[in-house]
C-alpha cells in the first residue's frame, strides 16, 4: 500500500483586518489587496533601540530592513479619518492631515519615536499570541489599538509647543522632574534635560537637591523603583516586565537597585505582597 501524502498545512496567518481600512500585519510583505497609499505605522523591536515610525506607502512599509519582520499597522486615510472623527487632539489632527495630504504636501516627513514600554509589550503580545479563534482576534485587535494609542500619545506630546520663556530654577527643576517621570524607560541625558527646561546643567544640578532633597539621578532612580513596586503590587507586570518598563534591560541591575531602595529583592517583595 502506498501512503498518499495529506494536504499541505495552511500557512500561518500574518495579518488581521481589524476594521475596513485598518489592517494589522506581522509578515515579511504587506497583505494582498492593500491600496498603494495605505500608510503604515511601523513598529519594530530590532535593531535596538526599538522604534515606532510612520511611513506613507505600503512599499515603504515592506522594505526588509529588520529581522524578524516588523509589526505594521496599515491605515488607509479614510479609515483614519473615521477612526479619529471628533478627536481634537494635536496628534489626531496631524495624523489625519498627513495621511490625506497629496502632491507636494505628501512629501512631508513622517514621525519617529522610541517604543514606549506599553508599545513594547503590545508588540511581544502580537508576535507571541498564544490564542486561537475568536480569542486570538480579540487579543490582536486590542494590541493593535494599544499601539495606535501609544503612537498618537507620543506624536501629540512631540507637537506641543516649546515654552517661550525660560522658567526660574525652581520651576525648571519641577518641570525636569515631570519630564523624568514621563520617560522612566528612556530618560533624557542631563544636558538634554537642562536644555528642555531652559537651565544650564550646573544650575539644574545645584537647584535639584534644594527642591527634592536628592540629585537628578537619585530622583530618577527613586521614581523608577516606586513605579516598579506599584506594577508588582498591582500584579500588572512580572519582575522582568517591571524592569523593562522602568528602563532596566539587565534584571540583575534592576534587582540590586530595588533591594537598595526597599531592602529586599523584587521577587521576594512580590511574593510577600501576595500573602
Amino acid at each position: 500500500m502506498i501512503a498518499r501524502p495529506g494536504p499541505a498545512p495552511a500557512p500561518a496567518p500574518t495579518h488581521l483586518e481589524v476594521r475596513p481600512g485598518l489592517v494589522l500585519g506581522w509578515g515579511p510583505t504587506p497583505p494582498a489587496g492593500l491600496p498603494p497609499r495605505a500608510a503604515g505605522i511601523r513598529c519594530q523591536l530590532e535593531p535596538v533601540p526599538g522604534r515606532m515610525r510612520l511611513l506613507r506607502t505600503t512599499s515603504d512599509c515592506a522594505k526588509p530592513d529588520v529581522s524578524p519582520p516588523p509589526v505594521v499597522i496599515y491605515l488607509e486615510p479614510s479609515a483614519a479619518d473615521e477612526l479619529l472623527t471628533g478627536d481634537p487632539s494635536a496628534g489626531a489632527t496631524a495624523l489625519r492631515r498627513y495621511l490625506a495630504a497629496t502632491g507636494e504636501a505628501a512629501r512631508a516627513p513622517g514621525f519617529e519615536t522610541p517604543l514606549s514600554p506599553l508599545a513594547r509589550l503590545a508588540l511581544e503580545s502580537i508576535r507571541r499570541c498564544p490564542f486561537v479563534g475568536v480569542c486570538r482576534t480579540m487579543a490582536l485587535t486590542a494590541r493593535c489599538h494599544d499601539l495606535l494609542v501609544e503612537f498618537l500619545t507620543a506624536w501629540t506630546t512631540a507637537l506641543q509647543p516649546a515654552p517661550t520663556t525660560a522658567p526660574g530654577p525652581a520651576a525648571g527643576v519641577r518641570l525636569a522632574a515631570e519630564i523624568l517621570e514621563r520617560n522612566l524607560e528612556r530618560p533624557p541625558s542631563l544636558a538634554e534635560l537642562a536644555a528642555r527646561v531652559g537651565l544650564s546643567e550646573t544650575t539644574l544640578k545645584r537647584a535639584f537637591p534644594r527642591v527634592f532633597g536628592t540629585t537628578v539621578f537619585g530622583y530618577l532612580r527613586r521614581r523608577r523603583m516606586e513605579e516598579a513596586r506599584r506594577l508588582l503590587d498591582r500584579g500588572e507586570a512580572t519582575v522582568l516586565e517591571a524592569a523593562l518598563r522602568v528602563g532596566y534591560s539587565n534584571p540583575s541591575n534592576f534587582a540590586a537597585a530595588f533591594r537598595r531602595e526597599f531592602g529586599l529583592n523584587p521577587k521576594s517583595h512580590q511574593l510577600a505582597h501576595r500573602r
